[in-house]
C-alpha cells in the first residue's frame, strides 16, 4: 500500500523543482502543486503498466547460457 507521507515528499520535491525551473515565481504555489500531482499521476501509471507488461515476475530470462560438454564448472 503507498505511504501517504512518501507520496506527499515527492509531490513536494517536484513542486519544488517546478518552481525552481520557473525561475522562482511568486503566488505560483497552487500552479506547481497541482502539476506535480499531475506529473505523479501519470509517472504512477506508467510505472503500473510496465508492471502489468511484465507479469508474471517469474518468466525465465530471454538468454540461457548454452555449457559445452567438458567446459562447466567443476
Amino acid at each position: 500500500m503507498p505511504d501517504p507521507d512518501t507520496d506527499e515528499q515527492r509531490i513536494r520535491e517536484r513542486a519544488y523543482l517546478l518552481w525552481l525551473e520557473e525561475g522562482c515565481p511568486e503566488g505560483r504555489a497552487e500552479a506547481h502543486w497541482e502539476a506535480a500531482c499531475r506529473q505523479d499521476a501519470e509517472r504512477e501509471a506508467y510505472v503500473d503498466g510496465e508492471g502489468a507488461e511484465s507479469f508474471p515476475a517469474s518468466d525465465p530470462p530471454s538468454h540461457t547460457p548454452v555449457m559445452r560438454a567438458g567446459r562447466g564448472a567443476g
